[in-house]
C-alpha cells in the first residue's frame, strides 16, 4: 500500500506570514499537532503546537516558530516502510511531498489503520475471536 492510499483527510494549512495562534486555532478545530507550512503553493516546513507555545513573542508568526520535519515521504512511499520510519524517528506526523509541493499529511493512526487491515493478525476482531 502507497500513501497516496491514506490521504483521506480534507488538508489544512497555513502561511508563513499567518499568527502562531491561528495556526494553533486550527490544529484545535480539525484534532491535529502539526501542519504543514506553504508559501506560493510550495511546502516550506511545518508548524507544531509545542512550536507554537514555545514562543517568547506574544504574537509571533508561523515563519518564527516553523521547523523542518525530520521525515517527508512521497506519495508513492511504502505504508509498512513508512511505519517503520515513523517510529524509527519517533514522529508522529509526516508530510506527504510531491513535487516540492504538499499533497496531505499522515499519522500514525493512518498508518496503523492502514496496516492492520492489510494484515489480519493485527486486526483488533482477530485477538478476540482467536485470544
Amino acid at each position: 500500500m502507497k500513501t497516496s492510499e491514506l490521504l483521506v483527510r480534507p488538508l489544512v494549512t497555513v502561511g508563513p506570514r499567518d499568527f502562531a495562534r491561528h495556526a494553533e486555532g486550527l490544529m484545535d478545530d480539525f484534532g491535529l499537532t502539526m501542519l504543514p507550512v506553504v508559501d506560493s503553493g510550495f511546502f516550506r516546513g511545518v508548524v507544531t503546537k509545542a512550536g507554537c507555545r514555545r514562543s517568547e513573542d506574544q504574537a509571533p508568526k508561523v515563519e518564527r516558530v516553523m521547523s523542518q520535519p525530520e521525515l517527508t515521504v512521497g506519495p508513492d512511499f511504502d505504508v509498512a516502510t513508512l511505519w517503520e520510519a515513523m517510529t524509527r524517528y519517533e514522529v508522529l506526523c509526516v508530510p506527504v511531498l510531491e513535487d516540492g509541493q504538499v499533497v496531505g499529511m499522515v499519522d500514525r493512526l493512518d498508518v496503523l489503520r492502514a496496516i492492520s487491515h492489510e494484515d489480519p493478525h493485527l486486526r483488533v476482531g482477530h485477538a478476540a475471536e482467536h485470544g
